[in-house]
């Protein structure tokens, strides 16, 4: 029989993660909780490389953990790599890029629950409590060469490897998500 051995916890939220999904290379983990924020993660080193705020200004920690309107239901990487969609209870789906920190797109969804993208990005599809799912269109988008290039690696290669590369600190930064 197979075993499984923890390797590593995250901590950085304030309360119940509900939901997280690695990005198509593997290098970014995006996870989803009650504390009103995704957080995308750079796994293998543990750190917080982006957070997307569904509550402006942030709560404080003293009232992350209660009833808002804003808990974070679900999150959804696109097969770009580069886009997230989230479900809060503000009865909004927003849509972000991992290049920027505000939303790209913000749709009304009620009751919203789970989120997934279709396998070639072009529709996002969300479950509600009412027993519906909805379709909602996204927008193509053309990822440069260079962020290409950077998933083919990152398929391939973890953090600590890519840091074994002899390459220019900025080429480093770009590789581990530091720079966009």
């Amino acid at each position: 029989m197979d075993t499984y051995t923890m390797i590593r916890k995250l901590e950085g939220h304030h309360n119940d993660v509900v939901s997280c999904e690695f990005s198509p290379d593997g290098a970014l983990l995006a996870t989803a909780s009650y504390d009103t924020r995704v957080l995308v993660w750079d796994p293998c080193t543990g750190s917080v490389l982006f957070e997307f705020g569904h509550l402006f200004p942030p709560p404080t920690l003293i009232f992350a953990g209660g009833e808002n309107d804003r808990w974070v239901r679900s999150v959804s990487f696109c097969h770009d790599g580069q886009s997230i969609a989230s479900i809060a209870d503000d009865r909004l789906i927003r849509f972000w890029n991992i290049e920027q920190k505000s939303p790209q797109a913000i749709a009304p969804l009620s009751n919203g629950l789970c989120c997934a993208f279709s396998i070639d990005g072009s529709v996002l599809a969300a479950g509600t409590r009412d027993g519906s799912v909805y379709f909602w269109a996204t927008p193509r988008i053309i990822s440069s060469l260079q962020h290409l290039c950077r998933m083919a690696i990152r398929r391939v290669m973890s953090t600590d490897e890519v840091k074994k590369l002899p390459v220019p600190d900025r080429v480093m930064d770009f590789l581990s998500y530091r720079i966009m």
